[in-house]
């Protein structure tokens, strides 16, 4: 019975989540190579030749990899600081709701919520002007849209940081990190030594994987840049989504080497991820 209960499972996950992004991989795969397509009248390697020398994916790239790489160090240094800081007073309900409320909400509401606050004509820019800081919305310093995506990058600290302390938190307390912190005290080491040496190799030890995991959900993040970004360069997801939804139906096919080639990079860091986890464990 419980072997029935794997192979239904099994066969249950293959049917509605390998099939369904094979096939969406097979058809994008084929309307880059021109096979099927609208206007596509064959086999060619020109959309793909014209995504490579346009620099326009590589752009897009080191610009999205940047943007993550700052959300996930920052959301994950805070994450630390708090957790090695404050941990103690998580034992209160009260604060313990508002630091993990932003669980719950969807990224598409902490965008709009963050460009009413920190757009030209939002909540801190009226503010600003009521007490006379600034004469007009224009002088009002550019948080959003901006060629710095400090939008962005805000928005992504205040959806991951609350889940990297929650993490924290409880690998703090099933790794013993406190008894083996008084244990070092008790040797003669400082504060400062039990952080760098004891509390926080321990912890990045523990979730390194989920870090990159969550450097890849960003780097692919489209709802948040949507509503934040800037026109150019812009971030993967929307740069596909936007080649995909051209009206010129010769460009679509690019947008599907987009796709295919960010697919495939994701995978392969994915598979490279689990496999190393996997030898680690077989080690041990």
């Amino acid at each position: 019975m419980k072997n029935k209960g794997k192979h239904i499972g099994f066969f249950l996950f293959v049917v509605f989540a390998v099939l369904p992004f094979t096939l969406a991989f097979g058809y994008a795969l084929l309307y880059s190579f021109g096979i099927i397509g609208v206007v596509n009248e064959g086999f060619t390697l020109a959309f793909w030749k014209d995504v490579f020398t346009s620099h326009t994916l590589g752009t897009s790239f080191l610009y999205s990899g940047t943007i993550a790489a700052i959300g996930v160090i920052l959301s994950v240094g805070l994450a630390l600081w708090v957790v090695l800081n404050f941990k103690e007073s998580f034992n209160n309900k009260y604060l313990s709701f508002i630091i993990y409320m932003p669980l719950a909400v969807p990224g598409i509401v902490s965008a709009f919520f963050t460009y009413q606050l920190f757009a030209q004509s939002g909540f801190f820019s009226r503010i600003s002007h009521t007490f006379g800081w600034i004469d007009s919305a224009q002088q009002f310093p550019d948080l959003v849209n901006d060629n710095l995506a400090i939008g962005i990058i805000i928005t992504f600290i205040s959806l991951l940081t609350p889940f990297f302390i929650l993490l924290y938190l409880n690998i703090y307390k099933d790794e013993r990190i406190e008894e083996l912190s008084q244990l070092s005290k008790a040797l003669g080491a400082n504060k400062k030594q039990i952080a760098i040496r004891v509390s926080l190799p321990i912890m990045l030890k523990k979730s390194w994987v989920l870090i990159v995991l969550y450097f890849i959900f960003l780097l692919g993040a489209y709802e948040v840049p949507l509503i934040l970004g800037q026109e150019s360069p812009q971030m993967l997801s929307v740069l596909i989504l936007r080649e995909l939804k051209q009206f010129d139906l010769s460009k679509i096919s690019e947008g599907y080497v987009m796709a295919v080639v960010y697919t495939v990079m994701i995978m392969l860091v994915t598979l490279f991820i689990f496999s190393r986890k996997k030898l680690k464990n077989n080690a041990y």
